[in-house]
């Protein structure tokens, strides 16, 4: 690859208030792509088992894809790398619109944030030159109000990347927010910015992007457009004019969506969320949120509430979680809603936080309106809930709580408050509850390796087929048969999932046949699409994108020749490398597993009333999921000739010498 097509890393001392550009090498570009790849290679090379998140030897790792700033659909997307003060393991977060492009743009494959400064400072980075300043004038702002400062100071075509008052404050679930309305949630990162004193990063970039082929990596994103436009699911949001909601409604009515930190999966009728799409519609308008996206009526929506007691609302992403204020907390309105949402984006924390915890623990008496300064923390409650969320972010009485996120909380408040705590690793369940939700998204929750969530793996795979597909009158042989033809996947690994003898059984989001080699591969699909820095949102069509895709701009865009099989297997390296970091972290097979209520507790509504998890099932799906990972079944951990196999060799001596790799791996 020649020199010039590869940008370099800026490596940032907050200490000496010293900013450096390094080389990077070509083997890093091929075995880790950029993004993801790259910014877990760096965080497991540079930050042990024995660093805490919070130490000046923690970094964090700021890396656009290795596609960023190009032709290339939907790639605006970067990704935040460190060591999580929430749970102690990967914190990390992919986040989209321009910040990323423009770092690119600027000449950089990524930023190293190392130390720690004795002030508050910010990164100015202007098309290859950076530099650190003064932010004692920006401490204290919320993200909104420092990114306006910024532009008024730097220019309005400068992106900014900050932290608010929860960053500041150490609220273990910040994280910084992008341009007003993007945030790598479950990064944790903001916290890890405010104990290092920096308050936000600005960037501005013009440079244009050497390509090794024009011509070939033209044709390639064309290919890849025509994916996105033609696909029926598409055509059917951009009809629609409602973006995923029509299926969020769906799914809400279906009793799919959690309820009451995960109590129930139903509503009360007057919620809008079960008037889905219709309730948003006075409501919507249109942004430009991401650089280069092709998709149409999706992340773009935007709400501007022109009427009633949130007048003068506006914000950007309304699609994203749409369902969680109102299905987590009981806020009945959209509105309402969308200012919860807008708080965390100004003091800058995650939206998936302990709230629905405090709320549940409100209900059963174990938390008073004394312990919480008076407030009357109902469901459905909104004055309290924007309170609550204050208070958290600035530390104040049971928000100082709080803010060390729900496992801690749970074992400072005691009385059996830890029952309440749906964590897994540490970290807030955020999604469908897993009594009802396919068994592919259940296992993506369990295994992930950041906790607590399938938006690293099986996110974005339909557990049925899909409405548009009804619509037209297809049967659900006529879809299978239809997708087994389109689905980008090499012949191997369709047998793999569909079989030998394709059944419609695989559309059964309940039934085991296949779903663990399906979670392997989208999981791997993801790593090497969050690391070439392209949106899943166009790849959540079974999907629309590919590895042959991603091969044929790799290759056009770098001029080293890769495969559909080779690229894949980026993607494996990744999710490996992640998983040792883990296992690193003290994280072993009893972590992959849900909290006990989903086991014990059954819904006591809904149409999926009645229902319970069963372990022996789940079991059988984990243990079938390692055994296709290659990772030994007793321990999870990744066998000696699967971490070979992933050129990982310095990898697997190092968990020998750490004695967890057995002789039979």
């Amino acid at each position: 690859m020649k020199k010039d097509l590869i940008g370099k890393i800026l490596n940032v001392d907050l200490s000496a208030r010293q900013v450096r550009a390094v080389e990077l090498e070509e083997m890093v570009i091929y075995d880790y792509l950029g993004g993801l790849g790259l910014g877990v290679k760096i965080l497991y090379d540079e930050v042990g088992p024995n660093v805490g998140a919070l130490s000046p030897d923690n970094v964090i790792i700021i890396a656009p894809g290795l596609l960023s700033g190009t032709s290339a659909p939907t790639n605006g997307r970067a990704q935040i790398v460190t060591k999580s003060p929430l749970t102690g393991i990967l914190g990390t977060g992919n986040f989209g619109g321009f910040w990323g492009p423009r770092l690119k743009l600027a000449g950089f494959e990524a930023l190293v944030i190392r130390d720690k400064s004795d002030m508050p400072v910010y990164l100015w980075v202007d098309d290859g030159a950076a530099e650190l300043r003064s932010a004692e004038h920006l401490w204290g702002k919320d993200t909104w109000e420092t990114t306006d400062i910024l532009r008024g100071e730097l220019g309005n075509d400068v992106s900014v990347l900050s932290i608010g008052q929860a960053g500041e404050n150490l609220v273990k679930f910040a994280c910084p927010v992008i341009d007003y309305y993007h945030a790598p949630g479950r990064s944790h990162a903001g916290c890890v910015m405010g104990s290092k004193k920096l308050k936000a990063i600005a960037v501005r970039g013009t440079k244009k992007i050497a390509i090794a082929d024009p011509e070939r990596f033209s044709e390639a994103v064309k290919e890849a457009i025509g994916r996105i436009i033609i696909h029926p699911e598409r055509k059917e949001r951009k009809e629609s004019k409602f973006g995923i909601m029509k299926k969020i409604g769906a799914l809400v009515r279906a009793g799919v969506i959690s309820c009451k930190n995960f109590q129930t999966t139903s509503l009360s009728p007057d919620n809008e969320l079960l008037n889905l799409p219709e309730a948003v519609l006075p409501h919507l308008a249109m942004g430009k949120f991401c650089y280069h996206c092709p998709m149409g009526y999706g992340c773009d929506l935007v709400a501007n509430v022109k009427t009633g007691s949130y007048a003068g609302l506006r914000l950007g992403g309304i699609n994203c979680y749409i369902s969680y204020w109102g299905g987590y907390s009981g806020i009945k309105s959209f509105p309402a809603s969308w200012k919860c949402k807008e708080l965390c984006q100004r003091y800058g924390m995650d939206q998936g936080g302990p709230i629905p915890f405090a709320m549940e623990l409100f209900q059963k008496g174990i938390l008073t309106k004394e312990d919480l300064d008076g407030l009357e923390l109902t469901w459905g409650n909104e004055k309290a809930i924007f309170e609550l969320i204050r208070k958290i972010a600035f530390r104040e009485g049971i928000g100082d709580i709080l803010a060390e996120g729900s496992a801690r909380a749970a074992k400072k408040i005691g009385r059996g408050a830890e029952d309440s705590a749906m964590v897994v690793k540490g970290m807030e369940m955020f999604g469908k509850d897993p009594r009802t939700a396919p068994l592919v998204n259940t296992l993506g929750v369990m295994t992930c390796l950041r906790g607590a969530d399938e938006n690293l793996s099986t996110s974005s795979i339909p557990f049925s087929y899909p409405a548009w597909a009804k619509k037209a009158g297809w049967s659900t042989t006529d879809y299978l048969k239809w997708l087994i033809d389109y689905i980008d996947m090499p012949d191997n690994v369709k047998k793999e999932i569909f079989g030998e003898d394709p059944s419609t059984s695989i559309l059964d989001p309940h039934e085991l046949d296949g779903k663990a080699f399906l979670a392997k591969w989208f999981g791997d699909l993801v790593a090497l699409c969050n690391s070439i820095g392209l949106c899943v949102i166009a790849t959540n069509f079974w999907p629309v994108m590919g590895p042959s895709h991603y091969a044929k701009l790799y290759n056009a865009y770098t001029g080293h020749q890769t495969t559909a099989q080779e690229i894949m297997k980026v993607g494996e390296r990744i999710v490996n490398l992640m998983k040792v970091y883990a296992i690193r972290c003290g994280i072993s097979r009893q972590d992959d597993v849900l909290p006990a209520r989903f086991y014990r507790e059954p819904l006591t509504d809904g149409p999926f009333k009645g229902t319970l998890l069963q372990t022996d099932r789940l079991n059988r799906l984990l243990i079938e999921y390692y055994e296709k990972r290659g990772w030994n079944t007793e321990t999870g951990v990744p066998t000696r000739g699967k971490l070979v196999e992933l050129k990982l060799i310095d990898v697997a001596d190092e968990l020998s010498k750490l004695g967890l790799l057995g002789m039979s791996d």
